[in-house]
């Protein structure tokens, strides 16, 4: 039998004998070594080379930031979103730098970008269910820039490892520890270094001290151990003074400034709220100004991920004046008191010239109303809606001059005239007072009179006033179930009151109306490149000689009509419109100087048992009417928004149109006595002593031997002098005089001049 051939193993252990024949040679093992570790760097070398070089970001959300929203001062109201605003290197102090560079990694400007003692042990303990650390900031970068922070595998530290590298080998230093000073977690729901500086000590991080960076520092170890919560002050002490050694160490601090920061830490402040976010009139503001911007294209997403610079229309001053007078010019008035009853209170100002709201008073408090009184609310308009008709009626080449029917109650149809009070299409009203059977335009809206605008409404048409109303920015939904009565003259729709402020700024601005609204300008994150310019509608609505007409009636309004309560303390000139319902449901008076338009109104939205609307009742005041508790807070309100502005006089009236007569005044009595008896010897005449007629405006005799042009029986003073007494022994005034006792010692001291009943030539 031919010999068997013997493998590799087998030759090598026939030299051995015994146990020694199971050990391989030393060759073997080496042979095997070196493939092992040649896979295995194969491998790395492979995973490595698949591993993309960062360009973006990977994990989703890493770059989002807060949208911030400022008044027109530039300064902040709020932010919407995740707590992170972007900065550029140059804005972050060299000693918040380091202090950060002390506190998590102080070879950061020396090493090749990961630790191999820190990697390894990560490693260990994610294979031995430990807790990993000692990553350098390039590779705390890496895992939550450009992996998954929340995947603790053995994979994830190697692939953290090759992005390392490789950020290293595309990025210098400085950008690096820019793109981690501006995503680092640092607790609170806050990201970055500039929302963390603004979150812990209310400032922007270019103003922050050296003790308030080694805090900052210090947290970035263990950010969910709130740094202002008592409880952990142990923790961030320790924290604290080893960043401050860490600087000293790496000689970015002395060790005398080490010293004094240690001796106490620096004031944190209290962790941020949606109360702090929404309460008060910021609610109101954020709520409006996001509402606007998603009618405009900028959804809620946009708003909480791109960091966007919302410029609004508010002045901060005069919101706050707003707020002041809604709140605190009547003592009675208490928002946050009413609005439990579900009396409200509203207030808001438009910029004439370009539609932007300046200021507005929303509500008491957001977080206890969200409801918002100005934009959201609506009430019934009352006679503020009277100079729609007014305007229309100028529109129409009617005169301020042209006479209306002012009797209370007067019949009339639809048309405009004067029927029978049994016509079944008559619409008849009252009246608030007297005033004469027929008046003009201006005395109508002086007085605010129902007839008169009942009766002009007939006259110039439903439909066109309708128009005038929807073109200076009404609503039409508001109008339409109205738009078969006269009564829609006196309001009788409801009203947003910012659609009336508006409204009233295209009497302030001649004519032409602007869109009322909330935003300026939308930027992005780099604060130069304009995301969004907002379209505002703009036109003419009627010419600046209506507006100007319209103008001076409603002057008259606050010069001694309805509202002499709104009358501006430093005598500039205003004009505007009171507005009462029935059962004073709702007040209103909205007013307007040149540049800015304002409406107040208080109304209540509570609902009796019979359906209807319950009346607006103070304490110690009763029923609210528009030329009292609104006139007063308008007052309040402009007179102090206005500082700064200059006093600015309307355009005069052209008295343009033409003079109708729609109502015509009672013909004047004739004088039936003599034609003699106005001259001062005609008294003496009986047939002169009689009532006789009318005798107009004539003003009394001063003597009894006056030249004529007054009327000698009207007593010259009170109580009548003797002589006047003498010649009107019948008079009442004279019967009071002297207790009744007449007078008899005088009685011979008058004679008459010529026979009592021949009148003189």
């Amino acid at each position: 039998m031919p010999p068997q051939k013997k493998g590799m193993l087998g030759h090598l252990r026939s030299r051995e004998t015994g146990w020694r024949r199971f050990i391989p040679s030393w060759k073997v093992v080496a042979g095997v070594a070196g493939l092992g570790i040649a896979a295995f760097v194969t491998l790395i070398w492979v995973a490595y080379s698949n591993t993309p070089t960062p360009a973006e970001p990977t994990v989703a959300g890493v770059e989002d930031q807060a949208s911030i929203f400022y008044y027109t001062d530039g300064t902040e109201i709020g932010r919407i979103g995740k707590k992170r605003q972007s900065v550029e290197l140059k804005q972050v102090p060299p000693f918040v730098q380091n202090a950060v560079l002390a506190a998590e990694n102080r070879s950061f400007r020396t090493d090749p970008g990961f630790s191999v003692k820190g990697t390894t042990r990560a490693v260990w303990d994610n294979l031995t269910g430990g807790s990993g650390g000692g990553s350098t900031i390039t590779q705390q970068l890496a895992k939550n820039y450009y992996s998954d922070p929340n995947n603790r595998t053995v994979d994830r530290k190697f692939k953290e490892l090759f992005i390392s590298v490789k950020l290293e080998d595309k990025y210098t230093k400085d950008e690096i520890l820019k793109l981690y000073l501006n995503t680092i977690y640092l607790g609170r729901d806050t990201y970055g270094i500039q929302a963390a500086s603004r979150e812990y000590f209310g400032k922007n991080v270019w103003q922050l001290k050296p003790d308030e960076a080694a805090v900052l520092g210090g947290i970035i170890q263990n950010p969910n151990r709130d740094a202002g919560d008592p409880k952990n002050k142990a923790w961030v002490t320790a924290r604290y003074q080893y960043t401050l050694r860490g600087m000293v160490s790496m000689g970015k601090l002395s060790q005398a400034d080490a010293a004094k920061y240690m001796q106490r830490l620096p004031k944190i402040s209290k962790p941020g709220s949606d109360k702090q976010l929404y309460g008060g009139q910021r609610g109101y503001m954020l709520t409006r100004a996001m509402e606007e911007l998603r009618r405009q294209g900028i959804d809620r997403k946009e708003l909480t991920t791109e960091g966007l610079r919302v410029y609004t229309t508010f002045d901060r001053k005069r919101m706050a004046m707003a707020k002041r007078a809604a709140e605190k010019t009547v003592p009675q008035v208490n928002p946050k008191k009413l609005a439990k009853k579900k009396i409200r209170v509203g207030l808001v100002s438009v910029n004439s010239a370009n539609g932007e709201v300046v200021a507005f008073y929303g509500g008491p408090d957001y977080l206890d109303q969200s409801f918002n009184n100005v934009w959201q609310g609506s009430a019934q308009a009352g006679s503020a809606m009277k100079p729609y008709v007014l305007a229309t009626a100028l529109k129409q080449n009617y005169s301020l001059k042209s006479m209306v029917e002012g009797r209370s109650k007067t019949p009339i149809g639809p048309d405009g005239s004067v029927v029978s009070k049994d016509d079944p299409k008559a619409t008849i009203v009252p009246n608030s007072h007297d005033v004469g059977p027929a008046i003009n335009l201006i005395t109508a809206t002086q007085d605010s009179v129902n007839t008169a605008f009942i009766q002009l409404m007939g006259k110039v048409g439903i439909e066109e006033v309708m128009k005038t109303e929807t073109d200076a920015g009404i609503a039409p939904d508001l109008l339409e179930p109205h738009k078969c009565c006269l009564n829609l003259a006196l309001g009788v729709n409801n009203i947003r009151p910012v659609e009336q402020a508006a409204g009233y700024a295209v009497f302030a601005s001649g004519g032409v109306y602007h869109q009322p609204h909330v935003i300026r300008v939308v930027r992005y994150s780099d604060n130069k490149r304009v995301r969004l310019k907002p379209k505002v509608e703009t036109h003419r609505v009627f010419s600046t000689k209506v507006a100007a007409d319209a103008t001076y009636a409603m002057q008259q309004v606050i010069k001694a009509g309805t509202a002499t309560a709104a009358a501006l303390p430093d005598g500039r000139q205003a004009a505007g419109k009171t507005g009462t319902t029935d059962r004073n449901v709702s007040s209103w008076f909205v007013g307007y100087v040149p540049q800015v338009s304002t409406a107040v109104t208080i109304y209540n939205d509570a609902t009796g048992p019979d359906g209807k609307k319950k009346s607006v009742i103070l304490p110690q005041i009763g029923e609210v009417e528009g030329g009292t508790i609104p006139a007063r807070i308008w007052r309040s309100y402009m007179s102090n928004a206005l500082q700064g502005i200059d006093a600015k006089a309307f355009p005069p009236p052209v008295w343009g149109g033409i003079v109708q007569k729609w109502a015509k005044p009672p013909e004047k009595k004739k004088d039936r006595r003599p034609p003699w008896c106005n001259n001062p010897i005609g008294q003496h005449d009986p047939r002169c002593q009689g009532d006789g007629g009318d005798t107009g405006d004539l003003p009394p005799c001063p003597g009894p031997f006056s030249n004529g042009g007054c009327d000698p029986n009207k007593p010259p003073s009170n109580p009548p002098p003797d002589w006047w007494c003498q010649i009107h022994r019948g008079d009442q005034a004279c019967r009071q005089r002297r207790g009744g006792r007449g007078f008899e010692t005088q009685s011979r001291s008058l004679s008459p001049l010529l026979p009592l009943a021949r009148p003189p030539e």
